[in-house]
């Protein structure tokens, strides 16, 4: 988790600002940093993650998993989120379902790559089963991990697109 957050955050640093963020206001001084547009996505973000990372840990128990497969099912679904997270929180008001947002720029497209080698030696490599406890997983289940994380991504978007709608920020 480590390794695919501060990748995957890193990245956001050089990235070229959204369009028209120069137009906005900027915050008040005496306004605090978190906002409460800020607080409802910290939780509706955490809430997203939880319900993911737990909800396929559970499943996957459910399902007849030994507790090995069910801890990789759950770190898989972990970093397929952050790595979809990244690519709404790229545009705080923009749409991300454009040509530019699924493409990224270069360095973003780079980090997630690097981030999923790192994962795919996490979840392949027998000295990192016998580390960390977990077991390699057949396609189907990484699909799912990734369908997962797609999930997410949508339903931050429509999230984006109500605000936009409503002129909430």
């Amino acid at each position: 988790n480590m390794v695919s957050s501060v990748a995957l955050a890193m990245v956001l640093a050089f990235e070229p600002t959204e369009p028209g963020v120069m137009k906005r206001a900027p915050r008040p001084p005496g306004e605090p940093m978190l906002s409460p547009f800020v607080i409802w996505r910290i939780l509706l973000v955490s809430t997203l993650f939880s319900l993911g990372i737990f909800g396929m840990y559970q499943w996957s128990l459910a399902s007849g998993a030994p507790v090995e497969e069910a801890r990789t099912m759950a770190v898989n679904t972990l970093v397929a989120m952050e790595v979809f997270y990244l690519f709404s929180v790229r545009y705080l008001k923009a749409p991300s379902f454009t040509l530019a947002g699924v493409q990224g720029t270069p360095r973003v497209l780079m980090a997630v790559g690097v981030v999923i080698v790192l994962q795919a030696l996490f979840t392949y490599a027998p000295f990192m089963q016998l580390w960390f406890g977990t077991r390699a997983l057949e396609p189907g289940q990484v699909l799912l991990c990734a369908l997962v994380g797609l999930t997410v991504l949508v339903l931050l978007e429509g999230e984006k697109w109500v605000v936009r709608q409503r002129k909430l920020v």
